[in-house]
């Protein structure tokens, strides 16, 4: 995308805002995930490498996730709203960075495949503002640009992405898990956070140097820890 001109806002929710709020019109999709979609709206999209779970594991995350949910419904307290991300995508984060599967991603070239399929667009239809590509998954933080719709973007990244390194590997078959997990960004502090995650990901789970790639727009760090204070990773 360039330099960073600061074109991802940190405005109030409410209209002209890239920030999700009540009243915000907005599209949603729903397979096993819904996704919700907004004009110029900021996102945090996960997607993992269709290997990356043992397919016991996953089924039998999914049958306490739809048990947890028919016990729990919407509105939920404090509490269950923090027992959920304990107990399903803090735990689902943790099972990706033990590194399951082949890790194609974790080989440089297939890693810099990713990377070129996320920057192509990048400044045109939306703006990057970083994302890591982890051995066995990715995570991006970015905001849409005009009418452009996640969906159409996700598809295209992983569909240039997946056939560039079949291609590479020289293999045939599905390269991602067809879902992904898009969260639609509520508040300024909501991005920091979504952005430490990212920055720190690599080191929490482990990785050493040469085993991901991680990119963040020219002066979009520098931006974070002025709103928050500096943060390790």
């Amino acid at each position: 995308m360039g330099d960073y001109e600061g074109s991802i806002d940190f405005g109030d929710s409410g209209t002209g805002s890239p920030f999700l709020s009540q009243g915000e019109s907005i599209d949603i999709s729903q397979r096993n995930l819904p996704h919700w979609q907004f004009d110029g709206g900021l996102y945090f999209v996960t997607w993992r490498l269709a290997d990356s779970l043992p397919r016991g594991l996953l089924q039998e995350w999914m049958e306490e996730k739809r048990k947890w949910l028919g016990k729990h419904p919407k509105p939920w307290s404090d509490e269950e709203r923090k027992s959920y991300r304990n107990l399903f995508p803090k735990r689902m984060d943790a099972w990706l960075d033990a590194g399951f599967g082949a890790c194609v991603l974790r080989e440089e070239a297939c890693a810099t495949i990713v990377s070129n399929a996320l920057r192509y667009y990048d400044g045109k239809q939306y703006d990057v503002a970083s994302f890591v590509i982890m051995p066995n998954h990715v995570h991006v933080l970015f905001q849409l640009r005009g009418d452009t719709k996640i969906r159409k973007v996700l598809q295209g990244w992983k569909g240039v992405s997946a056939r560039n390194i079949n291609r590479y590997l020289e293999r045939r078959g599905s390269l991602w898990q067809e879902e992904s997990r898009d969260t639609s960004l509520r508040s300024p502090d909501h991005l920091v956070r979504c952005y430490a995650y990212i920055r720190e990901n690599p080191a929490k789970g482990g990785v050493p140097e040469g085993e991901f790639l991680y990119y963040e727009a020219p002066g979009f760090g520098a931006k974070m820890r002025a709103w928050t204070g500096d943060f390790d990773a």
